[in-house]
């Protein structure tokens, strides 16, 4: 698959620094240290400039020319938007092996509702009353239990578990083993015994999610977890039961969030980071990777460490740690003196 670089300059609205050929042939994306001519590359961060002076790509997304690049320069205020644009010129077309039907070893249950355009892979299982919208790609080996519903253009892929009465909006894409729906870590103690809590509640996914590769997300233990709109889910995340994530949020790899936590709308969460239950974190606000959170904060909250604490403070906090080995030395030294001074 190969575009003009026109057709590449539509696709970003991007503008050409100096003189190009609109006709120049981009035939992939590369980076900058291993492009070859013909494949487009992108630079978001200055500090990789000079890479970007000794690429072999034809053509670079930047915010900013650089004097003395070779490759025709591309610029625009985001570059990374604009490469997401390119990548998706380049994706590959798997239509071919995702015919819009249902496979012969796929278990279908007499009351599901598949819309139209579906493709149903090898060995999937769907159960009762499942409604599946239109254009929908089951791929091979996921298990959708009884009463779950699924919008239009939702991917699931290989090995996933939706567990029953999940609702899933449109458009959604979950990754590979990503299980949805299981049971929250609920338990009362009878003596020394746990009893199992039954876990009553739902998981909705709302339009536009995507949920990374192994992620679990719980049911809710009364009321539902809930995920809403265009939040953005790493893999290997623990959602926990009752959770609540706003609108436009984003969960790097491996962060834990307890139960009846709420997130607010476009928070963005670093890998690594803890969440204990029953706490709220403001819209628009920023998690470090690692952070330990044991408490509420509001919108706009830019916190790290363990415990986590605003960012700047955290900063002065390290950097007054590193004085503690000088501060010991300097206290010996006066102890020492003031003793001799005593003798």
């Amino acid at each position: 698959m190969s575009y003009t670089l026109k057709q590449i300059i539509n696709a970003t609205g991007a503008t050409c620094a100096g003189q190009y050929d609109e006709t120049l042939v981009i035939n992939g994306t590369a980076t900058l240290e291993a492009a070859a001519v013909g494949d487009i590359s992108f630079l978001s961060n200055p500090k990789y400039a000079s890479a970007a002076k000794e690429t072999s790509a034809s053509a670079v997304i930047l915010s900013k020319t650089i004097e003395g690049l070779k490759a025709v320069q591309l610029v625009t205020a985001n570059p990374y938007l604009a490469w997401a644009k390119i990548c998706e010129l380049f994706a590959p077309d798997r239509s071919a092996h995702l015919p819009a039907n249902i496979s012969q070893t796929a278990s279908v249950h007499a009351t599901a509702i598949i819309g139209t355009g579906c493709h149903i892979g090898h060995g999937v299982c769907i159960g009762a009353s499942v409604k599946i919208g239109n254009r929908c790609i089951i791929h091979s080996g996921a298990v959708i239990e009884e009463n779950c519903t699924i919008g239009d253009d939702t991917e699931v892929h290989p090995n996933v578990v939706v567990h029953y009465g999940t609702s899933i909006g449109k458009r959604c894409v979950i990754w590979s083993n990503a299980v949805i729906g299981s049971y929250g870590f609920g338990y009362a103690q009878d003596g020394a015994r746990f009893v199992r809590i039954h876990q009553l509640g739902r998981v909705i996914l709302e339009d536009d999610v995507d949920i990374g590769a192994c992620t679990t997300i719980d049911r809710g233990a009364a009321g539902d977890t809930v995920i809403k709109r265009g939040a953005k889910i790493d893999n290997l995340v623990q959602i926990a039961h009752n959770v609540q994530i706003g609108e436009d949020s984003a969960i790097a790899a491996q962060a834990g969030l307890a139960g009846s936590l709420k997130i607010g709308d476009r928070v963005k969460v670093a890998g690594q980071a803890g969440f204990v239950g029953h706490i709220e974190i403001g819209n628009d606000s920023f998690i470090g990777a690692k952070a330990g959170i044991a408490k509420s904060f509001p919108e706009k909250s830019n916190i790290t460490g363990y415990p986590a604490r605003d960012f700047m403070d955290q900063r002065r906090l390290e950097a007054s740690l590193l004085k503690v080995p000088d501060l010991i030395k300097r206290v010996s030294e006066l102890e020492n003196q003031m003793k001799s001074k005593e003798s």
